[in-house]
């Protein structure tokens, strides 16, 4: 029975592809659209297409936390407080706790999220999912991963984490498809639905 959901950050909760796409063709002026989006098709630092210069990478996590904004997550705030009042909630991100603690305090929604692990606690996904099955009771049976990327889908794998993975962010179905996750959504609704059949 499900009763943990673990969040992607961008692309999930906060529309956000401007911001990264932005953010990344000012780091690395060379890249395409199509390197952005293989970018994130397994884990950004262990496999990066964007070349983020190492003396740079804090002013990427610092332009990132400025940019957000509270419309960014302005879709997502209502269906968060319907799942937060029957599911205990996390987010785990590649981005900066910092930048995502800011915006979800702004737009008055902090409250519903247990725990937020970004960059800050590790670069890996993986990692960040065994530190929640260690410490917070999350297992492969009572928590699922919504998402929007195919490196995220392959590192739920990895721990054995059902995946729900949305159209409305950074890639699509057919990009989505390839990772095998538990279903495929193409909005909240969706989201909700599917969490629904599973409980």
């Amino acid at each position: 029975m499900i009763k943990n959901i673990i969040f992607d950050f961008d692309g999930v909760i906060a529309d956000t592809f401007d911001v990264n796409w932005a953010l990344s063709q000012e780091h690395d002026e060379t890249a395409t659209m199509e390197d952005f989006l293989a970018h994130h098709d397994g884990n950004v630092f262990a496999e990066p297409r964007i070349k983020f210069k190492p003396e740079r990478v804090h002013l990427f996590y610092s332009e990132y936390a400025n940019r957000l904004m509270p419309s960014h997550i302005e879709r997502s705030k209502e269906p968060l407080k319907r799942l937060g009042a029957t599911y205990t909630l996390y987010i785990v991100s590649s981005n900066g706790e910092y930048g995502i603690k800011k915006v979800l305090e702004a737009a008055g929604v902090l409250g519903l999220f247990a725990q937020i692990l970004g960059v800050e606690t590790h670069e890996s996904k993986v990692e960040k999912f065994k530190i929640l099955m260690e410490h917070s009771g999350i297992t492969s049976e009572n928590a699922v991963f919504i998402t929007d990327t195919l490196g995220d889908i392959i590192e739920a794998r990895k721990v054995g984490i059902k995946t729900i993975a949305e159209t409305f962010g950074f890639h699509d179905r057919e990009r989505l498809a390839q990772g095998e996750p538990f279903t495929i959504v193409d909005s909240w609704e969706e989201i909700e639905e599917t969490l629904s059949k599973l409980s």
